[in-house]
């Protein structure tokens, strides 16, 4: 792996440098003072993760992680800065894949490279990796963005009200979560709900957020043929419903019930990154929905081995969602490859899309049988037939 840091101040790149030098990590590490020696090297070799301070002369961070996405986009983006003005922040929020605050801990530094390496290796190519890398917002409900603008911007709006309507949507929800778990706004992360991200961030970082997102790509804009966006949002909503009021029967912990909510909503995510990607390479043509590991574009050689729910981590990995959302969308239409020594959000997901899917294009018997199996290893036999009943009634 290479990877290359830019800041204009000599001494945070030696520490950077001796820091992982004590690492005995084998990858290949370089450095530039500034955006335009970046460019320069970058023009000589790509490299895999750029990581970048903010403030810096000439070219900033923002308008270097801009440039990076259009020319180099298969180059995954980290941010690593103290102060920056509001104003340089908000450029970065579309450009950037995550944001680490200065100081930054040798360990913290570590875990983030080796994990979006490790995301990297698993699932991506290097086709993937552009198409991947180059997302920086996905498809919105068509009608709700405005909703959520005019909320956001209201004298009266609640932060509440507006966290509410984002976790309507999958591709908004996705990119809250991906702001509020990292430090761009000075907090912590570890956020599991769009409600929950929408009140951390506050409502100034929000209005800065739906304001971006106004101006990127949108499916109203760009309908695919074959493909019914609302359809795809209300399964996904269908199956966070589900997921949840599975946790809910079960009493599990809110905690939990707010992790198998989201994991339910961003289950199929890889659909908005391959209907983008259906979108903007014109010799592809949207070929409807589908199930399972199918793509519902056709054949693209460059990635037809990469499933919709690898595309659907890879993207929300890379963004920093927790390691529990990300194992939820790669998982869940494969139960056996769930944990089974406890009870996880990858495991709820699977039973919820399961029974979200009885009515249409459900699942085959083994996969059924699979599911049943590894509620039996989690000391709930029979579950996925009393909870299939349950949400039966209550619809």
């Amino acid at each position: 792996m290479r990877v290359m840091f830019v800041d204009d101040e000599p001494q945070i790149l030696r520490a950077i440098s001796r820091m992982l030098d004590c690492a005995d990590i084998d990858w290949d590490f370089e450095t530039a003072s500034g955006g335009r020696e970046a460019i320069g090297a970058l023009q000589q070799e790509d490299v895999d993760i750029l990581v970048t301070d903010m403030r810096m002369p000439g070219m900033d961070g923002a308008a270097l992680l801009d440039h990076v996405s259009h020319e180099h986009p298969a180059t995954s983006r980290i941010i690593l800065s103290g102060q920056a003005d509001r104003d340089t922040m908000y450029r970065a929020v579309l450009p950037m894949h995550q944001f680490l605050s200065k100081p930054c801990d040798a360990q913290t530094l570590r875990d983030v490279l080796t994990r979006t390496y490790s995301i990297r290796s698993l699932f991506g190519n290097d086709e993937t990796h552009r198409i991947v890398c180059g997302i920086s917002s996905l498809p919105t409900t068509p009608g709700l963005l405005e909703r959520v603008v005019a909320e956001a911007n209201s004298r009266n709006g609640s932060i509440q009200k507006l966290g509410g309507l984002i976790a309507c949507d999958p591709g908004l929800t996705a990119k809250t979560l991906q702001l509020a778990n990292s430090a761009m706004f000075g907090y912590n992360g570890g956020e599991y709900s769009a409600t929950q991200a929408a009140r951390a961030l506050g409502i100034e970082a929000m209005q800065a957020l739906v304001a971006m997102l106004e101006h990127s790509s949108s499916i109203e804009s760009a309908p695919l043929p074959d493909f019914s966006f609302d359809s795809y949002v209300a399964h996904a909503q269908r199956v966070a419903r589900v997921a949840c009021k599975i946790a809910i029967k079960e009493g599990w912990s809110l905690q939990l019930q707010r992790e198998v909510y989201t994991a339910g909503l961003l289950h199929d995510i890889g659909r908005l990154v391959s209907s983008n990607h259906a979108h903007t390479k014109s010799p592809l043509v949207a070929a409807g929905p589908a199930s399972g590991n199918d793509h519902f574009w056709e054949s693209d050689p460059a990635i037809d081995e990469i499933s919709d729910q690898k595309l659907g981590a890879y993207l929300l990995g890379l963004w920093g969602l927790p390691e529990e959302i990300v194992q939820a969308v790669a998982l869940h239409r494969q139960p056996t490859a769930c944990p089974s020594d406890r009870t996880s959000a990858a495991a709820v997901v699977c039973a919820a899309d399961c029974i979200a899917h009885e009515e249409t294009d459900p699942w085959d018997d083994g996969e059924i049988q699979d599911c049943e199996n590894l509620f039996s290893k989690l000391g709930l036999p029979g579950r996925l037939e009393t909870w299939r009943t349950a949400v039966t009634e209550e619809e």
